[in-house]
Parts: C-alpha cells; structure tokens; sequence
C-alpha cells in the first residue's frame, strides 16, 4: 500500500513513486483486459530447472530432497533474501511505539515478544475469553504498510470504531499477532528520492515473517496457526512456507488455514510499466523489483518467483491441500491438511477489470476456495479511501465476514 513521506505531497508521491498494495501503481490503465491462461499455467520447469551455469545442478538431489530443490529454486529467481536478520534493516524494534501509519496518523504498538524474534510484530490483547486449543492467528499486510491494514480506522465517516478482521479476531476470543515488515526502514538507494513509498520486496519481507512463524511455532508448540495475507503479502507467507518446507521445518505439520485476499499470484498489472524485462528491470528501484517478481497479469507467463510456488499448470499452488503433497513431493505434509482461501473482488463476465491491480484470475489458486466480494471499503482507509476496490477484500462487510469464516476454523 502506498504511504506518503512528509516532505512530499500525496500527488507528488503518486506521480514519482507510483506504488501499490501487491506491486506498484501502474502508469496504465487498471481496468485492461486480462489475458492469462489463468492460475497455474504455463510450461515451467519446475525447481528442477536450473538457468543459473553457477548452480551444481549434478547435486540437485530427485524430487523428494527438498534442502537441494530449495537451493535451485532460490538461484533462479534472482532475489537476494536478507536471511541474516542480525543485519536487516527492518528486523528492528527501534521507534516501533512512535511510529507513523497512514495518513500520518500515531501508529505505534508495544511489540510482541518471542523466542528467537528480534523484529517488530504486533501482538493484540490476549482476550479474557481465549480458547488456547485454537489456532494462533498471524496477520501479513501489504506493499508500503503496516497491521493497520486489519484494523479499525479512525476517520471512517461512517463510524470510526467500526471494527475490521483484527478486532473481530480478538472479541471472538482468538489469540492474534500480526507481521510488520518496517517500511519505514526500507533504503532503496537506486531511488533518487530514497524510495519515498516505501516499497519493499520478497527478498526484504520473507525472511521475517519466516522467523516470525518459528517463533511462534516455539512459544505455542500445541497449537495450529492460522495465517491471512493482504495483497504483496500473499506472495510473501506462500514464499515463507516454502522455504521453511524446504528447509526441513515442517510448518505445513502446524499451518492449518490461509486467508489469501487480493493477491498477485499470476501477475500484476504494473509489471509492464516498471520492469518489462525481469533480468533488466526498466524501474531499478524496489517498486521494479517487486513487479519483476509478482509478474505480467495480462497474457501472465510464469517468473522466476513465481515458479516454484505455483509449479507447471498450478500443480504446486496449494501444498499439502490434500495431507499428502507438497512441491511435487510426497508424503511430507505429516497428514495435515491446510485449508485454502482466496478473495478478491468481482470481475464481471465481459467488461473491465476491477481491482486495481489484480483480478479474478491473477488471484485465484488451483486447489482454493477462491471467493469474490462485490463491496468497496467505505472506511476512507489508505490516503482518503485511494485503491478502495483492492481494499475491499478485507474491509469491505463482505471481506471481513470471509476471513472471519476461513480464519476461526
């Protein structure tokens, strides 16, 4: 989501920076026709298919072996995770109780203290009337945001304490934590400005989220958790899980639902304004960097980031859906089966495009409960109600009635 600096106005970041929810802001025109294959096709490889000469593929290991396909994997997509969070800029707790959100509103939150988890979450009351047997719920927000993507908004003209999917989560008694990537700590110094938005990428935001989840997974050893990601941050919890699975660390044994709203799964429309060529990006900042990655929703082809999280025809979009299978291998969900749901807001059958940067098509997965909302978010959240349709999947009445039915199971 896009954030205004204070030394620029809103149009001035709009026009210079042009970010986005799952990417960016386009140059172009959102309600363009949407020409993929849909969800899942294309003629990848796999992460048996090495393009990297620097990669020794003789030790790729079969299928099965998930340590070596995880290494083939991340060579291929040409992003450089900041795994070494004792140096990473964002796994900071520095400034997070004066911190500002949108708008330039006070933001800050005491922040959640873990085994192992030195960067900013937040943790929301634990309520009075908890069920410890249920899932912990975790919160993964956008592009250029913060956890008040889940929460009440206070200029909402119609009733500013009207309460959005974390308040919700919290009354009914679940125990909930959100992610914060600290995009008020993402140098991008290819940007002239010093990326004023605010944007950041996988290779920034994965690596946290992945600790976070360990972190978690530590402190509340019995329980599932159950995970809901806006936009960009789709992309980020399914990178997460991945690498964790391919890691060895097993988190489709304790995931049991994802929430998966307005996510660019098959691309995203500002991919052709801001990279055009995914190995020589026409935008070097990190709002190009993260088009590169999400890629094209109109005539979607699979990228590098996206191929081994979708597989070849969509084969790999849901991991251990079935108990079974994960990534093309087999029997190594622990018999767990995770429960899949995606939203996004209503394309209709022949006419323009309406979210602003995704579609039907681009957000759906193969194996999901793919769901549409037909309501805009009325709460004037996000610089005065700016991308209001893409934020419709999580806070319009119809968004938060559909996290709440995946998320409190």
């Amino acid at each position: 989501m896009l954030r205004p600096m204070l030394a620029l106005s809103v149009t001035t970041v709009l026009l210079a920076t042009a970010v986005a929810g799952t990417g960016c802001l386009s140059d172009s025109d959102p309600a363009t026709s949407d020409n993929d294959g849909g969800p899942g096709t294309g003629t990848d490889g796999g992460p048996g298919t090495d393009t990297d000469s620097s990669v020794d593929t003789s030790e790729a290991g079969t299928p099965d072996d998930p340590t070596k396909n995880d290494a083939i994997a991340d060579s291929t997509q040409n992003i450089t995770y900041r795994d070494d969070l004792a140096n990473h800029p964002g796994c900071t707790k520095e400034g997070i109780e004066a911190r500002l959100q949108i708008d330039g509103k006070p933001g800050g939150y005491t922040a959640a203290t873990l085994p192992d988890f030195p960067c900013s979450a937040k943790a929301y009351p634990a309520p009075a009337n908890e069920d410890t047997t249920r899932a912990i719920i975790v919160l993964v927000h956008g592009n250029s945001s913060t956890p008040a993507d889940w929460e009440a908004h206070a200029d909402d003209p119609a009733d500013p304490d009207t309460p959005m999917i974390a308040e919700r989560l919290v009354a009914d008694g679940w125990r909930v934590f959100a992610a914060d990537f600290r995009y008020d700590k993402v140098p991008d110094p290819a940007d002239a400005q010093g990326n004023p938005a605010k944007n950041f990428d996988h290779g920034w935001a994965t690596p946290i989220l992945e600790r976070l989840l360990k972190s978690l997974h530590a402190e509340y050893p019995s329980r599932k958790i159950n995970l809901a990601g806006f936009s960009l941050g789709t992309t980020i919890i399914r990178d997460a899980l991945r690498r964790m699975h391919h890691r060895g660390e097993k988190p489709f044994e304790f995931v049991h639902a994802l929430h998966l709203a307005s996510g660019a799964n098959h691309g995203v429309v500002t991919f052709s304004s801001l990279c055009g060529d995914p190995n020589n990006p026409t935008n070097k900042t990190m709002r190009g960097t993260v088009a590169c990655q999400l890629g094209n929703r109109d005539n979607y082809a699979p990228t590098p980031f996206l191929t081994p999280l979708n597989g070849t025809n969509g084969d790999w979009e849901t991991p251990c859906a079935n108990g079974i299978n994960a990534y093309g291998q087999n029997n190594v969900c622990g018999g767990n089966k995770v429960l899949y749901t995606t939203v996004v807001y209503k394309d209709p059958p022949n006419g323009p495009l309406q979210d602003e940067f995704v579609s039907e098509t681009s957000s759906a997965l193969k194996g999901a409960e793919n769901k549409t909302v037909t309501q805009e978010d009325t709460t004037t959240y996000f610089l005065n109600g700016l991308f209001k349709i893409h934020n419709g999947s999580i806070r319009s009445a119809e968004g938060v009635t559909i996290a709440l039915q995946a998320l409190e199971r």
